[in-house]
């Protein structure tokens, strides 16, 4: 069994891989050109497809992403092939779910207006200042994947009410409400207090939250997004938040970044902002080595693999 690695990972990816399946043939290819080369006779490849590669790839079955978002990736050629691919999904999910509920958190205890009186030097004690009472609230989680369902387990945790959509309502997980399909989105937006959402960019995800679903959210009720940033039309969600109808909502992508330095979110009193980091504080390398090793034993036992991605629906 054959797999080319693109770009190299290093002697110390090589030794762990070795170590697991010792039969096989890895190949690292530092150049395009090499790449192309090697994965003629290839059964598996670790790194980014792309159309060439899959054309050259005569007896290609496996593709292993180094990612877990797949926007990047997918084309035609690849949906319509019978290669498997897998993807590194649930590495990022416990940081990311963190920062989700350190955002939630903040929002429901009114630290935007805390830390704006901090730096102004103010004691402020207003009583306008909102504040929401968790056990009292309810959490919507658009997309129950790894990063939704260890959200949820936080949020369990503050005595909140959890209700999620997927595309693929499957168990309920442990202090989750309900997990309902897609098209009952509009009837959780009515329910949610706080929306967060942790859904992949898929074709059908792609500015799901426009002006119109924006509107069927709660009055009063606050948006999280900490998954994709396309997935939210900022113009409609600047308007809902003039507008007073949303209180707040914090944001960790965003459908051009960097934001420009003049987008009006920057200058808005009800929001949370950071530049895309909430998967920042592991280092990957360990888990995304971990995972690939497990499905390079799998595939050579011919086992089935881990995180298999639906093709045509991007995860």
């Amino acid at each position: 069994m054959k797999m080319v690695i693109h770009p190299p990972r290093g002697e110390r990816w090589l030794t762990v891989l070795r170590g697991r399946v010792p039969s096989a043939e890895l190949v690292e290819a530092a150049r395009p050109e090499e790449a192309l080369e090697q994965i003629a006779d290839a059964d598996a490849l670790y790194g980014r497809i792309t159309p060439e590669l899959l054309a050259a790839g005569r007896r290609l079955r496996w593709i292993q992403a180094p990612s877990a978002g797949l926007e990047g990736v997918m084309f035609p050629e690849l949906v319509a092939s019978d290669v498997t691919m897998t993807n590194m999904r649930e590495i990022y999910s416990d940081e990311i779910a963190d920062h989700a509920y350190c955002m939630l958190l903040m929002l429901a205890r009114g630290m935007p207006d805390y830390m704006r009186a901090q730096q102004a030097r103010q004691w402020q004690k207003s009583p306008d200042i909102r504040m929401t009472h968790l056990p009292d609230a309810v959490l919507g989680i658009v997309g129950l994947g790894g990063i939704g369902r260890d959200l949820a387990r936080r949020a369990v945790t503050s005595g909140m009410r959890v209700l999620a959509v997927d595309p693929r309502p499957g168990e309920r997980p442990e202090g989750v409400e309900a997990v309902w399909s897609v098209e009952r989105l509009p009837e959780l937006l009515a329910q949610a207090d706080f929306v967060t959402i942790c859904a992949p960019h898929t074709p059908q995800t792609r500015g799901m939250f426009d002006a119109a679903t924006i509107a069927r959210m709660k009055p009063g009720s606050y948006l999280i997004n900490i998954s994709r940033g396309v997935i939210v039309h900022l113009a409609a969600l600047v308007d809902a938040l003039r507008e007073g109808r949303l209180a707040g909502a914090a944001l960790d992508v965003y459908e051009i970044e960097p934001l420009p330095a003049d987008h009006p979110l920057w200058g808005m009193e009800n929001v949370i902002l950071t530049p895309h980091v909430a998967s920042r504080a592991v280092e990957y390398e360990a888990r995304r080595l971990e995972v690939l090793a497990d499905n390079l034993a799998r595939f050579a036992a011919g086992q089935p693999l881990r995180n298999v991605v639906d093709k045509a629906n991007w995860f």
